[in-house]
């Protein structure tokens, strides 16, 4: 496979996970289908949303913007063979771990009281977010933590000489959707509740809701490790 070609499907992948998260949101906007399984009874208000999208239209084109860039960088030591199961599933969990920790502490950093009042305030004006507001953020926050999981690759790339690019493909679908769905306000489901050290959707909505703690994204272990972690 060619640069341009996996320059085009990382775009589209990345284009994709965030038009199911526009439809999502305009479910939840436009529609009483998920109002019996919202976290907080406030009323959602559709102008304030499309007020905010030329911000998160402007933040996506960083997103694929980063993605196209991250690929052509990462090109030479992308392996575009069939992996095994072990090998895909071993580089799929180290590069969500790095970027997750990565996120971590940049997430932490950001309520700091300077970057806060610079920077991160934009995205807690979102007390009670909805989906595509993961990208409602300040340009300079959301480009910082676009780069994540190309981090989580260039560590990868000390240990191991190639890495796969349906490993990282799939990691990007998983992560976008994730943050999708951690933001999109609803109840996550009894299983998923059941995964130990997964983020749900309650546990970032505490922090938009008391502006504090919670920091990690995908596994809440950081919290609990860092002392972060708010329940209530």
């Amino acid at each position: 496979m060619n640069v341009t070609s996996a320059i085009l499907i990382t775009i589209a992948i990345l284009f994709c996970t965030n038009l199911i998260g526009y439809i999502y949101t305009a479910l939840i906007l436009h529609t009483n289908l998920i109002n019996d399984y919202r976290i907080q009874p406030k009323e959602y208000f559709a102008r304030r949303f499309y007020k905010r999208f030329p911000l998160i239209l402007f933040n996506l084109s960083i997103l694929l913007s980063v993605g196209a860039v991250g690929v052509y960088l990462f090109y030479d030591i992308l392996d575009f063979s069939t992996p095994t199961l072990g090998l895909f599933l071993f580089q799929l969990i180290l590069i969500f771990l790095i970027d997750d920790l990565y996120f971590y502490f940049y997430h932490a950093a950001l309520h700091t009281k300077f970057l806060y009042k610079h920077i991160h305030k934009t995205h807690h004006r979102s007390t009670m977010p909805i989906p595509m507001e993961y990208i409602f953020t300040h340009p300079l926050e959301w480009f910082f933590g676009a780069i994540g999981p190309f981090i989580g690759l260039a560590v990868i790339a000390l240990f191991f000489p190639q890495i796969n690019i349906y490993a990282f493909w799939t990691m990007s679908a998983l992560r976008n959707l994730h943050e999708l769905d951690i933001h999109s306000g609803i109840k996550s489901s009894k299983i998923v509740s059941a995964i130990p050290f997964y983020g749900t959707t309650e546990h970032h909505d505490l922090h938009h809701s008391k502006n504090r703690g919670n920091y990690a994204s995908t596994f809440t272990i950081w919290d609990k490790i860092f002392r972060t972690e708010i329940i209530d």
